[in-house]
């Protein structure tokens, strides 16, 4: 049950540190027609992310270095850090929960 736990809070964990307030800020700011490419809907997004989900693939996938600005792509070389944090984060987070499900259910 503590693996479970344990899970939980590094999966909200790594949710929690998908935000990136600064780069979302310094890019509209600094090449807006970038962030609204970015930040423009999909037609499959179900759920209304507030811009969190696509900003984080867009540094996932090192969008910020085809950024006019010098400080966007500065900022986001150090958010790409801060990306793969969250990323293995919410990874382990969930491969934590299938461990303690798996181990509550068989002992």
């Amino acid at each position: 049950m503590v693996v479970l736990v344990l899970g939980f809070f590094v999966l909200i964990c790594g949710l929690l540190m998908m935000r990136n307030p600064e780069l979302d800020r310094l890019l509209k700011k600094n090449d807006e027609a970038e962030w609204a490419t970015v930040m423009r809907p999909s037609l499959s997004g179900y759920v209304n992310s507030f811009g969190i989900i696509p900003l984080f693939t867009w540094v996932l996938a090192h969008g910020y270095e085809k950024s006019a600005s010098e400080q966007v792509r500065t900022v986001g070389s150090a958010s790409l850090k801060r990306a793969m944090r969250a990323k293995y984060c919410m990874l382990v987070g969930v491969v934590l929960i299938a461990t303690g499900f798996l181990l509550a259910l068989f002992l």
